[in-house]
């Protein structure tokens, strides 16, 4: 058994055809794309300063490739070199999936308030959020209030509305992040007196996020 025959192309019946801005449209995206996809979320996500556009439609695919590839593994010796360099890789892939997801639960935990603010703003197709870390923020969210509202903001009732305000913790978007340009990218503002520079594919530049943010979310630009 090769490793093709472990990871192989998804069927049509295992994607939906298209990932914008990652997927050529006639591309038949296959298991080593997406790991490519969720590699490169997990890298940008633990970079970045705020929480970037969730990749749960990735993941879900890779997490089914993972099952796929454990299944495929069962006709493999245990004590079979392949079955040690797959099962390797799958650890590989296991800790890359866990630890994009424990780096955006942090976040979360971190930017609960704000992180809801921003998402009420958006339009349903630029919610950064996932159905069930929504649904977690809030929770975690309303938890936290009913905290601070049991063991100290009812015996202050003129302080509760400043309180809630002042305990919105903000990421900090002018942070300093390392970034390499997927595509060549011409005048891009990176200064504060509108100085202008032209990235080229594969360059490598150190600047502040807020001002390379709009390039990661369009993957013009990934974190490293």
């Amino acid at each position: 058994m090769s490793e093709s025959d472990i990871i192989e192309p998804l069927s049509d019946s295992e994607h939906n055809g298209e990932y914008e801005d990652q997927v050529e449209e006639e591309e038949l995206i296959t298991a080593q794309k997406v790991l490519e996809i969720v590699e490169t979320a997990w890298q940008n996500e633990l970079c970045a300063p705020e929480i970037l556009q969730h990749q749960a439609d990735m993941l879900e695919l890779m997490l089914g490739q993972v099952a796929h590839m454990e299944e495929n593994m069962k006709d493999l010796d245990k004590n079979d070199f392949r079955f040690i360099v797959h099962q390797m890789e799958l650890e590989r892939i296991r800790y890359v999936i866990a630890s994009y997801l424990r780096c955006r639960l942090q976040k979360i935990e971190t930017f609960t308030r704000h992180i809801l603010n921003e998402e009420e703003s958006r339009d349903v197709s630029e919610k950064r959020l996932s159905a069930e870390e929504s649904k977690y923020a809030q929770e975690y969210a309303d938890n936290v209030e009913q905290y601070f509202q049991h063991v100290a903001l009812q015996y202050m009732p003129n302080m509760q509305r400043a309180e809630a305000e002042q305990r919105i913790v903000r990421p900090n978007l002018l942070s300093h992040v390392f970034i390499k340009a997927n595509v060549d990218v011409p005048a891009v503002v990176v200064g504060v007196d509108d100085e202008e520079v032209d990235l080229t594919a594969g360059s490598q530049h150190i600047i502040p996020y807020q001002l390379v943010s709009d390039l990661i979310h369009k993957n013009q630009a990934q974190l490293i």
